[in-house]
């Protein structure tokens, strides 16, 4: 394994671990010199770890200390949420902050696609679509998903909407495998993201910000259905 993708492996593994909670909000992790030999890997690598771990709102570097948990729940950013959604912490409030974003930045972003869009940007939804109702295999429909739903976002022209859908990419594939591994599930977002193709393309931005929302609200009673009897299995 190389060295990037052995890093990344360690960053995840400290990820889970905090949000697991074995490493409890507000403890020391780990020294430095104990992560090297835990991982047995350079201190540069860790020194990148714990570097990425801070940006990612996980962790808290104090100087000559070392580092300690953040209490990431209060005080963490859209990195960390992605990150603990992937991990399949979904907690209500987790749910609610995910849908919460996404119905802001989603429903104000097709209502601005609906009036700012090139045709050849609409056109682009449509041939989405149309891959969606043929495709056979729910790992390329969870591609698909993701692609339409950034399609949107990039249509408005909003650099906010873009760079917070982005920012949130992993947690939409996520949610996305949640939904596409339900087949009525699968047949309801296909026609709903049908219906907001058709209101972008009358250029009615109310009725497709309506319906974006009536799809958000769906898949959040899914996610929440499906993540309750995962915990209750």
């Amino acid at each position: 394994m190389d060295e990037g993708n052995l890093t990344e492996q360690i960053i995840l593994d400290i990820e889970k671990r905090i949000v697991s909670e074995e490493w409890a909000v507000n403890s020391m992790i780990p020294s430095l010199r104990n992560l090297c030999n835990e991982y047995n890997v350079s201190r540069s690598v860790i020194n990148t770890v714990v570097a990425v771990l801070n940006t990612k709102g996980f962790i808290d570097i104090i100087p000559r200390k070392g580092a300690k948990v953040r209490n990431w729940k209060k005080e963490g950013n859209l990195l960390t949420l992605n990150s603990v959604v992937c991990f399949a912490k979904f907690e209500p409030a987790i749910v609610d902050s995910i849908f919460n974003i996404l119905s802001f930045i989603e429903c104000n972003g097709v209502y601005e696609a609906a009036f700012r869009a090139k045709e050849e940007d609409i056109l682009q939804l449509k041939i989405i679509i149309e891959q969606e109702a043929n495709v056979k295999s729910n790992e390329k429909l969870v591609i698909l998903y993701h692609s339409f739903h950034k399609k949107i976002a990039t249509m408005s022209n909003n650099i906010a909407y873009t760079m917070v859908f982005m920012s949130l990419e992993q947690a939409v594939l996520k949610i996305a495998q949640i939904y596409a591994s339900d087949e009525s599930a699968k047949q309801q977002c296909i026609k709903m993201h049908k219906d907001i193709y058709l209101s972008l393309k009358e250029r009615d931005g109310q009725k497709a910000k309506w319906e974006m929302q009536t799809l958000l609200d769906h898949l959040k009673v899914l996610v929440t259905y499906k993540t309750c009897n995962l915990k209750e299995n």
